[in-house]
């Protein structure tokens, strides 16, 4: 019984130390809104040309949002620890309008990695991370609609949600245009939900 406990008390501690780390880069190095002040990964395309135009890479970006850097992925040995640390920021934070922000940010790091682990030929685990990010984009519409019932202004968090299931939509046809996407049919659901929440999102 005491070694259980003992364990439980570590696993809650490193979780703890994760969360204040991540807060104070949150803090220190980028913008109030936790869904903006991620680390951005995409690059800008060079201007087009008449040859680009007519063969288009698959790598441009249509939407203008990006996605923060996904960090450990849900296959690496200490991904239980960072989903407990999330779980504690959550907690944290009771702020409809700032708890919006953070499940946006979430949503955009599991779409991000759920995107990662597919091109890496990890298709089911994939899938599943990109359900959960949809998941956490229904909360965030939850979270909003909250916030603007409590009189918060929403208009800023509502644009991003906007442009984010915009971008996890150009993402999931891109992933399912892949060869190596073998389950078609789960990515098309994920985009079909997405699709359905792009329809709440322009109602808030």
């Amino acid at each position: 019984m005491f070694k259980k406990a003992l364990s439980i008390f570590a696993v809650l501690f490193l979780a703890i130390g994760i969360l204040f780390v991540s807060l104070d880069r949150v803090t220190n190095c980028t913008s109030p809104s936790f869904a903006a002040s991620s680390l951005k990964f995409y690059v800008s395309s060079p201007p087009a040309t008449a040859s680009s135009e007519a063969t288009p890479s698959a790598s441009e970006s249509k939407i203008n949002y990006y996605l923060p850097y996904p960090g450990i992925l849900p296959d690496h040995p200490f991904y239980k620890f960072k989903m407990v640390r999330d779980r504690i920021w959550l907690f944290l934070t009771t702020n409809s309008l700032k708890r919006a922000e953070l499940l946006l940010l979430f949503a955009d790091k599991r779409i991000g990695a759920g995107e990662v682990l597919i091109k890496g030929n990890k298709i089911a685990l994939g899938v599943s991370t990109l359900l959960k990010g949809e998941k956490y984009l229904e909360r965030a519409i939850n979270e909003t609609q909250k916030a603007k019932k409590q009189g918060l202004k929403v208009e800023m968090i509502t644009a991003k949600i906007k442009d984010a299931s915009l971008k996890y939509e150009e993402i999931l046809t891109e992933l399912i245009e892949l060869p190596n996407s073998q389950d078609k049919t789960g990515l098309e659901n994920v985009k079909q939900l997405i699709k359905n929440l792009q329809e709440r999102a322009a109602s808030l």
